[in-house]
């Protein structure tokens, strides 16, 4: 059985929504077992009120509310009862697979970073590795939005991540890891953008140069490397592209409308994987509704199953060794 601790408290519509989200998830999945971590009495009235009363629902008293807009650190310090935390804690202690939380993705972060802590000290910041749409199939954004002012050392770093992580879990020998930039050409973009290309060159990954975003969107890479501010954007703006065409079309009855919609409506990717970190910490939107949370506990449930984060950091531990030893060729 896959336990997944959940905050109970995290994101724009809980716990109504949180709790709707992991009733659905459990009674979908016998192998699933939820630790929803708030307050304790208020998160049972909420599952008596949706008529939940069976056992794959478990619930641990985390009382502390975090807001979106606190600092990450303070709520790590300050606030080690609130549901946030708490749903990493019990990851670290041995007592849950995986952990997810739709609310302040800051201390979310800084509560895996802290708490699991890193694969390897060679690995410089742990990136949102999110699997996002293109014409045809899935492809992986790292970062999505967890760290803004990147080094380009730290861009070959996310490209490491972004391509063991695409390995693992498409099992895919070479994934194609391409930068995001405003052009083709290696000396195009800011200067971090033109050094992290010549890096990326010499990197243990099949780096096939700068991407635009139109070549995104048409899935020339398999893997897309970004500064976290960047990606965010790129992320939003995909989330935007796909409530327009519901507001204009709405959903199309047909094979093609019905995969788009599979595809393109960010509540079934659920959420995120923070990668390079000993654990599977899931960060959800915060505007996550029910569906959102069902498939974000979905997404970890799966992730730790598979034992994604493992393998990615086995990997990630494996390529960084090499390259400290001796640098590889572009493949």
């Amino acid at each position: 059985m896959v336990k997944v601790a959940l905050d109970a408290l995290g994101g724009d519509f809980a716990p109504s929504v949180v709790l709707e989200g992991a009733v659905n998830a459990v009674n979908k999945d016998s192998n699933l077992h939820i630790v929803l971590c708030g307050p304790e009495a208020e998160v049972k009235a909420g599952l008596e009120k949706l008529g939940y009363s069976g056992n794959g629902i478990s619930v641990v008293d985390a009382p502390d509310p975090v807001a979106m807009d606190e600092h990450p650190v303070q709520v790590l310090k300050k606030k080690p009862h609130s549901g946030l935390v708490t749903c990493v804690a019990l990851q670290k202690m041995g007592k849950v697979d995986a952990s997810v939380s739709a609310g302040n993705s800051g201390a979310m972060m800084a509560s895996c970073l802290m708490l699991l802590g890193k694969t390897t000290d060679k690995f410089s910041r742990p990136p949102i590795g999110c699997v996002i749409p293109t014409v045809d199939r899935q492809i992986v954004l790292v970062d999505a939005g967890a760290n803004v002012d990147e080094r380009a050392s730290t861009l070959v770093d996310f490209a490491i991540a972004g391509s063991a992580f695409y390995q693992t879990y498409y099992n895919c020998e070479k994934p194609k890891v391409g930068l995001l930039n405003m052009g083709e050409e290696e000396h195009k973009g800011p200067a971090v953008l033109q050094e992290a290309y010549q890096l990326l060159k010499n990197a243990p990954v099949n780096f096939i140069g700068n991407i635009e975003g139109e070549d995104l969107l048409m899935g020339k890479a398999d893997v897309v490397v970004s500064s976290g501010y960047t990606g965010n954007v790129v992320l939003k703006m995909i989330e935007g592209f796909y409530e327009v065409h519901q507001k204009m079309f709405g959903t199309i009855d047909s094979e093609a409308g019905r995969r788009f919609e599979e595809m393109w409506d960010y509540r079934m990717t659920g959420g995120a994987l923070l990668l390079g970190l000993n654990g599977t910490g899931i960060i959800a939107h915060g505007r996550s509704d029910a569906l959102a949370i069902e498939k974000a506990v979905e997404v970890a449930a799966k992730y730790a199953a598979c034992g994604v984060a493992k393998n990615v950091n086995a990997r990630l531990a494996e390529i960084k060794d090499d390259a400290e030893a001796a640098p590889a060729t572009n493949p």
